[in-house]
């Protein structure tokens, strides 16, 4: 069911083709990432195609969307297929020229960037762009002398981003006789939208490690909807650190982080921190608190999960999670109707104003009250990346196939602005029809169809799209 939501949400998202907009493919079109930014305009959109790449890119204040085939599938597979990766020459993607949400990055692994002060994997600078659905892992931000390492995942400075549905995994903030901050995320006077993610195993270390897993100062983001777990600090904040900021908290999960003082969370000179609906679980520090603030820090801690204590606020436990299978990094709760052998005492025990907006075993469970966690409540499946955009396509197109040239198999994609009958067919160069791919009534919508000419014959071809009173052919070449 997740799933489908996500497919349902792509599927409007697509519509973002609109009649003034144009697919940049890569590398089809341009050899590389950046080359297809710089010749796009905003509105455009940038289909990178699987492979690794490696580059460090920059938006360079293009309002487009930059995303692999999951951005057209759904299929999750992508992110793990499409690399970009920074090969330790800086920050692996850069938005700094005032880029707004509606430049988005989607569906990549985005890995071994490395930037002394600015961000490993992804830098944001008086920006707002959109991130979601990414794997951003094995980045760094490694300081020296008066550098402080920041944001070894993603750096945020006067930022306002979304950052959402992405897995942020063993990034490094090191500072070498200096300061590391945030080895997941590290905001400085910035609000950002930050949920739905999985952060784990980031780490934040030098003369002093602050926030293994976020690191925010003077900033207001608000958080909702995560998973923060293994991640350390070599001081402050294994999970998160606060430091004169103001975070809004709401269905997180936080456990088994690490830090000398603070271990899940640690906030100095914070003010109307509001925690809801979060887990904090098996987090160490050298007081053994799970969270910790200062004195002029104001905590307002409701239906949370904490083990070291149980916090003053209603809804508030201190009851094992029950997580599914944290060794392979798997934070759904458990559930007998799931095939689990108990049930965690998280489910229907979140937030009696939030509920969750799917019940099965991949969101939240139970009945429809939100359960504490990062699976439960709210509607931010149905809500992300492409809420600015229209819900459906407005024109016909056939688009390039991929890849081109091809072996054997190819994907042929097409847009109808309605539902209508299809008919798409392939001639060779002396105009013979050789193959009907498809002749049935097709549903508005993006389409991707899959061609196999194993029994063609090298050489070029064409493939024609008939609908309605509609024609339109494009070229392709076949390689054996």
């Amino acid at each position: 069911m997740k799933r489908l939501l996500i497919l349902k949400v792509l599927f409007a998202g697509f519509a973002y083709m609109t009649a003034s907009a144009t697919i940049i493919n890569i590398p089809a079109d341009y050899h590389t990432i950046q080359q297809g930014i710089d010749a796009s305009s905003d509105g455009d959109t940038v289909l990178v195609q699987p492979g690794t790449y490696y580059e460090n890119i920059n938006f360079n204040g293009h309002n487009i969307v930059l995303g692999s085939l999951f951005l057209t599938t759904g299929d999750t597979s992508y992110i793990e297929q499409t690399i970009i990766d920074g090969d330790s020459a800086g920050s692996v993607v850069t938005f700094e020229n005032g880029e707004d949400n509606t430049a988005i990055i989607s569906g990549f692994t985005i890995q071994n960037g490395s930037s002394a002060a600015l961000g490993g994997g992804i830098s944001c600078i008086y920006s707002g762009p959109t991130i979601t659905y990414n794997h951003i892992r094995g980045n760094s931000s490694i300081g020296s002398h008066m550098i402080d390492g920041t944001g070894g995942g993603i750096y945020c400075s006067y930022s306002d981003a979304t950052i959402s549905h992405n897995t942020i995994k063993r990034n490094l903030a090191l500072g070498l006789w200096t300061w590391g901050f945030g080895g997941g995320i590290y905001c400085w006077t910035s609000n950002p939208k930050i949920s739905d993610n999985s952060i784990f195993e980031n780490h934040a270390g030098g003369e002093w490690g602050l926030g293994g897993g976020i690191s925010l100062l003077r900033s207001s983001p608000i958080i909702n909807n995560n998973v923060i777990v293994s991640n350390s600090a070599l001081h402050w904040g294994g999970g998160i650190h606060c430091f004169e900021s103001s975070p809004i908290m709401v269905n997180n999960t936080l456990g088994d982080n690490s830090a000398w003082q603070g271990g899940a969370i640690y906030c100095e000179f914070s003010s109307n921190s509001i925690i809801t609906n979060t887990i904090c679980w098996a987090d160490s520090a050298e007081d053994d608190l799970e969270i910790w603030a200062d004195t002029s820090s104001t905590l307002t801690i409701t239906y949370c999960n904490i083990k070291d204590s149980l916090w003053a606020g209603p809804g508030n436990i201190s009851a094992d999670p029950l997580f599914r299978d944290t060794a392979s990094g798997d934070f759904h709760l458990m559930s007998i109707a799931c095939g689990d052998s108990a049930d965690s005492p998280c489910i229907d025990a979140g937030d009696l104003s939030i509920f969750d907006n799917l019940l099965d075993c991949s969101w939240g469970m139970g009945g429809p009250r939100s359960d504490m966690g990062a699976y439960g409540g709210g509607d931010s499946l149905i809500t992300g990346i492409f809420d600015n955009m229209p819900s459906m396509p407005d024109r016909f197109m056939l688009l390039q196939n991929y890849p081109n040239p091809f072996n054997a198999q190819t994907t042929i994609r097409f847009v109808l602005p309605q539902s209508q009958n299809v008919l798409l067919t392939v001639y060779d160069l002396l105009g013979r029809r050789v193959e009907k791919i498809i002749d049935e009534y097709m549903q508005a919508g993006v389409h991707n169809i899959n061609f196999d000419a194993s029994n063609l014959s090298s050489g070029v071809y064409f493939y024609r799209l008939e609908a309605g009173d509609r024609v339109e052919t494009k070229r392709m070449v076949l390689l054996k």
